[in-house]
C-alpha cells in the first residue's frame, strides 16, 4: 500500500524539479536575450585565477571637488581644485597639486576612479580604501587616483513625494557628473600618455569618466568643450565603467559621449540584466533608454570602433546587486581591472597560464593601512538612511517600495 502511494509522491516531485529547470531555462534565454552582443574582451583572460594579493599597494591620490563650483565657473575653479597624496610613513594625506599629479605620470600606469551617487566624503572615503587593499593583487608598480565629487544628496524635502524627491536628486546628480567630467578631463589633457590612464567610476561615477573620454575627444556637453580636446585616439588611455548608471546608447558613435570611443584606445564595460537598482533607470532617462549597465554596448552599432570595446556579464559574480563591493569580491572582474589598467598585471598572467610566474614578492615592509577611524561611513539621519536605502536598491528601503509601486 506504501508502494502504491510513493508512485504518485515520486512523480510529482520529478515533474516539480522537471518544471524548476524549465523554470531555470527560461530565465537565462530572457535575460540573454536583452544582451544584443555577447561578451568580447581581448585582454588578458585570468578568469577565476587566484592571484597573490600580497604585492605591493598602489601609491594613492585623492582628487576632491566637493567645495568646487558645481555647474558654472569651472575653468577658474579648477585652479582651485583639492588634490593630496597618500604618505605611507606617516600615514596622512599630504597637499598635492595639479602639477605634481602630472609631473608622475610617467613612472607608472594611473587609475582615476570615480565613486557612485549619494556617497559624503566619508562614505566616499571607505570605497577608496576598499579599492586601494584590493588593487594590492595587481602586480608592479601603480597609481590610483581617487575622485570624491558632491555625490551626497541635494534635496531633503519631507518626504511627501518620495518618487519626485528622488528622481529631482537623481538628475542633479546627473547633471553635476556630467560636469565632473570636465574637471577630470581637464587634468587628462594635460597627460602625455607615455604611460597607461584609465578613466574609470562606479554607478554615477562611470558618467564622470565618459564624459572626460567625450571631451577629450573633442566632443561637446552642456554648450562646454574642453581647450585641447581633440576627435584623435590618445595612445595609452582607456575608459572603464563598472555598472554604469547611464543610457546604453550614449557611448554609441554620435550620440551624447559618442567621442569617448574616438579619445579611448579601449573600454571596459560590465553589465548585468538583473540589477536591482538600474532596473529603474528607465523612469530617471530623459529618453526613457535603460541603462548601460543592464543591458550592456550594443557592438553592432559601433563599426570601426568595435575591437575597442571590452564588455563582460557580471551576473553569475554579484547577482542582482548594484554595490561596488560586490564587484570588487568577484575574481574575474579584479583580476580584469588589474589586467585592463595595469600592464604588468598581463605579463603576470601570462607567466601563470604558462606556469613560469614567480613566487610573489614580499610586500612593503610598511603595513598597508584599513580604513582610517576618521573616515568612517555612516549617517545618523533617518530621513537621509532611506534615500541612501532607495537609491542603492536597497529593498529594505521604505521609500525604494513605494517606487516600486509606482506611488
Amino acid at each position: 500500500m506504501n508502494q502504491g502511494l510513493m508512485r504518485p509522491v515520486a512523480t510529482w516531485a520529478l515533474w516539480r524539479m522537471a518544471a524548476a529547470a524549465a523554470l531555470i531555462a527560461l530565465t537565462a534565454v530572457v535575460a540573454s536575450a536583452q544582451y544584443c552582443t555577447p561578451d568580447q574582451c581581448d585582454e588578458c583572460s585570468l578568469c577565476d585565477t587566484h592571484l597573490s594579493c600580497c604585492h605591493e599597494p598602489p601609491e594613492l591620490w585623492l582628487v576632491n571637488t566637493r567645495c568646487l563650483p558645481r555647474c558654472s565657473n569651472l575653468d577658474e575653479a579648477f585652479e582651485r581644485i583639492s588634490i593630496k597624496r597618500w604618505d605611507p610613513a606617516t600615514r596622512c594625506f599630504v597637499k598635492e597639486s595639479v602639477d605634481s599629479l602630472i609631473a608622475q605620470e610617467a613612472n607608472m600606469p594611473t587609475l582615476f576612479f570615480a565613486h557612485g551617487n549619494t556617497l559624503k566624503h566619508k562614505g566616499a572615503m571607505k570605497q577608496c580604501w576598499q579599492l586601494y587593499n584590493k588593487f594590492r593583487c595587481c602586480p608592479g608598480k601603480k597609481r590610483l587616483v581617487f575622485w570624491s565629487w558632491p555625490a551626497q544628496i541635494v534635496y531633503k524635502r519631507p518626504l511627501l513625494r518620495p518618487r519626485e524627491l528622488i528622481l529631482k536628486n537623481l538628475r542633479i546628480k546627473f547633471v553635476y557628473s556630467e560636469h565632473q567630467g570636465y574637471y577630470m578631463a581637464k587634468i587628462l589633457e594635460r597627460m602625455s600618455f607615455t604611460q597607461r590612464v584609465t578613466a574609470g567610476g562606479h554607478s554615477y561615477g562611470a558618467i564622470i569618466a565618459a564624459s572626460a573620454a567625450h571631451y577629450l575627444g573633442g566632443g561637446e556637453l552642456r554648450g562646454r568643450v574642453l581647450a585641447g580636446g581633440m576627435p584623435v585616439e590618445r595612445p595609452n588611455f582607456r575608459v572603464m565603467n563598472i555598472s554604469g548608471a547611464f543610457d546604453n546608447d550614449a557611448m554609441d558613435p554620435g550620440k551624447r559621449y559618442g567621442q569617448s570611443f574616438v579619445a579611448a584606445a579601449k573600454v571596459l564595460n560590465t553589465r548585468n540584466a538583473t540589477d536591482k537598482t538600474l532596473d529603474n533607470w528607465p523612469r530617471v532617462s530623459y529618453r526613457g533608454r535603460r541603462a548601460i549597465g543592464v543591458t550592456g554596448i550594443n557592438a553592432n552599432v559601433l563599426g570601426e570602433y568595435s575591437p575597442k570595446l571590452c564588455q563582460i556579464t557580471m551576473t553569475r559574480d554579484v547577482g542582482r546587486s548594484h554595490y561596488i563591493e560586490e564587484h570588487l569580491a568577484s575574481r574575474k572582474l579584479t583580476n580584469l581591472m588589474c589586467c585592463f589598467a595595469f600592464p604588468e598585471c598581463a605579463a603576470c598572467a601570462m607567466a601563470i597560464q604558462d606556469g613560469t610566474a614567480p613566487a610573489p614578492e614580499t610586500a612593503a615592509d610598511l603595513p598597508v593601512p584599513r580604513m582610517p577611524g576618521q573616515f568612517a561611513a555612516g549617517n545618523s539621519d533617518r530621513r537621509e538612511l532611506a534615500l541612501d536605502a532607495a537609491y542603492a536598491g536597497d529593498d529594505d528601503g521604505p521609500v525604494l517600495r513605494l517606487l516600486r509601486r509606482g506611488r
